[in-house]
């Protein structure tokens, strides 16, 4: 059954991806891993109606809703924000007042407690209006590839939480006049 199988492959992949983050995952393991992720953030792309061309400034990687804890220094001084949604190449966060589309800003991401924060520069690419506030939307210019994992590794943290609990709902409930189900 094809619904098995995929049920299956989601449930496999978020196993892979807590080995990965604790560094367990075998390194013969690895490569079936990476590309099982490229493989998965390709279709949520496509499921969020978002375009897979590059070079030319189109979102390229899967964004989630997280709001983590995020400074740019602007023109007009620091500002303190969370996220509204983030991916490995970008973000948007709601700033008091965006600056110009085009413009370059220093900022640091806080992915916890204990972590060094990430540091690099983003370009501004969009500001939409929102309640005496703008939702700002930046594409990562400068940001080190160990920062880019930690952040990738973010969103698909989100991913298996949110296959964690599509898997959990989709399993029957047994009721007390159910029969268990049978042994393996």
């Amino acid at each position: 059954m094809v619904a098995t199988r995929l049920t299956h492959w989601l449930s496999q992949f978020c196993s892979w991806h807590d080995m990965f983050k604790s560094g367990t995952l075998g390194v013969n393991v690895l490569p079936a891993y990476m590309q099982a992720r490229a493989d998965l953030g390709a279709i949520l792309v496509l499921a969020q109606r978002l375009e897979l061309r590059t070079g030319d400034g189109a979102r390229q990687a899967v964004r989630v809703a997280r709001a983590v804890p995020v400074e740019f220094d602007l023109n007009n001084g620091k500002a303190s924000s969370l996220t509204q949604d983030i991916s490995a190449t970008g973000l948007s966060a709601l700033v008091g007042e965006g600056p110009a589309v085009g413009t370059l800003a220093a900022f640091r991401l806080k992915l916890g407690r204990d972590a060094a924060p990430i540091a690099g520069r983003c370009r501004v690419v969009a500001n939409i209006p929102l309640r005496g506030s703008v939702r700002m939307a930046a594409t990562f210019q400068e940001i080190s590839k160990e920062g880019r994992s930690r952040i990738e590794t973010l969103v698909f943290d989100a991913i298996c939480s949110e296959i964690r609990v599509m898997l959990r709902c989709e399993q029957p409930q047994a009721s007390p006049e159910s029969p268990a189900p049978p042994a393996p």
